[in-house]
């Protein structure tokens, strides 16, 4: 049975849906309608069993009545892990391919790697590879209390998790450390590994730790970090969707409290 293709399209970093519908997917049938409209169209995989293309529709383009456009960051939560890494695998190809058109080394037009997920600069032979930024995202455990904080960008009256970029050089481990003094102050200990999730925006890749804290009062940075505190896990403010690994940490470390 020949399965049928399905598109991821995109219009900048909103995609697109049916109108109406009492679930999101990506475009099947829909595709001959569609395919005049695409700036660019991707494949997911590589050879002919790929049946999954990301797919940017010009800035001006009106698919029509049918359809609508929403957030790419609206999907978490209300697909699956499964369906939204494929949404999210199309975001970052769209994303590598529009910001590797020029080489970075000497600045010519790339071209496609003829076997691989790449492109490839025909005058110096530099290869450029979708790029994935590591992140470590920690939940710091004191008895029955987490530390949980906000940031600016938040919405309004959300707290999460503490979270932060590896550095160059930097161990997993490290950069916990690092990222936890600069941002509250204080120091942790037994770090453990949970799990982790690709995020899309535009492209890095969540590694989930639980740690228990050691030392040290809170004292926030006033940038990355606008408010921070210890709440009883029976008494949490508005925090992340089960969609996010910052919300499945969260909620089990809830659920091994109140079993």
């Amino acid at each position: 049975m020949v399965r049928e293709n399905t598109y991821f399209i995109f219009q900048g970093s909103r995609v697109l849906v049916r109108k109406d519908s009492p679930e999101i997917s990506p475009v099947t049938k829909e595709w001959p309608i569609l395919e005049p409209l695409a700036e660019s169209i991707l494949p997911l995989g590589k050879g002919p069993e790929n049946t999954g293309y990301a797919v940017g529709l010009h800035s001006e383009a009106n698919p029509g009545a049918d359809f609508e456009w929403i957030p790419l960051r609206s999907l978490v939560g209300r697909v699956d892990d499964e369906s939204f890494k494929l949404w999210g695998k199309a975001a970052q190809t769209l994303h590598w391919r529009k910001t590797n058109r020029f080489c970075g080394g000497c600045g010519a037009e790339t071209v496609d790697h003829p076997s691989e997920q790449a492109r490839v600069c025909p005058a110096c032979s530099l290869t450029w590879y979708p790029r994935i930024s590591p992140c470590v995202i920690v939940l710091i455990i004191r008895g029955e209390e987490m530390l949980l904080a906000r940031s600016p960008r938040f919405t309004e009256g959300m707290y999460s998790t503490l979270a932060g970029f590896v550095e160059p050089g930097e161990s997993l481990e490290a950069t916990l450390h690092r990222e936890i003094a600069e941002e509250v102050a204080i120091t942790i200990t037994n770090i453990r590994y949970f799990g982790s999730q690709p995020w899309p925006f535009p492209g890095q890749l969540m590694l989930g730790f639980i740690a228990d804290y050691a030392a040290g009062e809170i004292r926030i940075d006033g940038v990355e970090i606008s408010d921070a505190g210890w709440y009883h896990f029976r008494h949490l403010p508005m925090i992340p969707g089960v969609g996010t690994i910052a919300g499945r940490m969260i909620r089990w470390q809830v659920d091994r409290l109140t079993v």
